[in-house]
């Protein structure tokens, strides 16, 4: 597992962040990996049960792209954090291999091009999102994908208390 914690703060002027379906973080899966190989296809399923391409454009919590390499199976699992902004995110995966999450594409995920996306950050203050990677053998089901998510969205809490 990676995590990856991004902040992205502007000295000069406000950031914005326009309306589009292209990913905030983003992966491209292995080759072999790919829904739309005509042998040995992989596949693709969120947290919400939306498959291959029709977990386009769907917010979830976490994505699994998973598929054999070199005849392994193998997973590509995405996390998006309960703290980041629009969670859950939507997600621009694809079946031909690019696999993003991105909070701001609304007019394309949702087809309607009244809605807006765009988001925009103050001068001084900072965007901040998070996101795990896990790598893992098996299918999304033998890796224990939901169960993953779980331990990272709400990890257990200790609490101390005196004698």
């Amino acid at each position: 597992m990676v995590d990856f914690s991004i902040a992205m703060t502007s000295a000069s002027g406000p950031l914005q962040f326009g309306d589009s379906k292209e990913g905030l973080f983003a992966i491209r899966v292995n080759e072999q990996m790919k829904v739309e190989r005509k042998e040995n296809p992989g596949s693709i399923v969120n947290s919400a049960g939306q498959k291959d391409g029709e977990a386009w454009g769907k917010r979830a919590e976490w994505v699994d792209y998973f598929g054999k390499v070199d005849g392994k199976s193998v997973g590509i699992a995405m996390f998006d954090a309960p703290t980041n902004f629009r969670h859950p995110t939507y997600w621009h995966v694809r079946t031909y291999g690019l696999f993003a999450a991105n909070p701001f594409g609304l007019s394309h995920f949702t087809g309607d091009k009244n809605q807006d996306g765009s988001h925009q950050v103050p001068e001084g203050e900072a965007y901040k999102a998070s996101y795990r990677v896990y790598f893992h053998e098996g299918g999304p089901e033998e890796a224990k994908v939901a169960d993953w998510y779980v331990a990272y969205a709400r990890p257990p809490v200790a609490t101390v208390s005196a004698p």
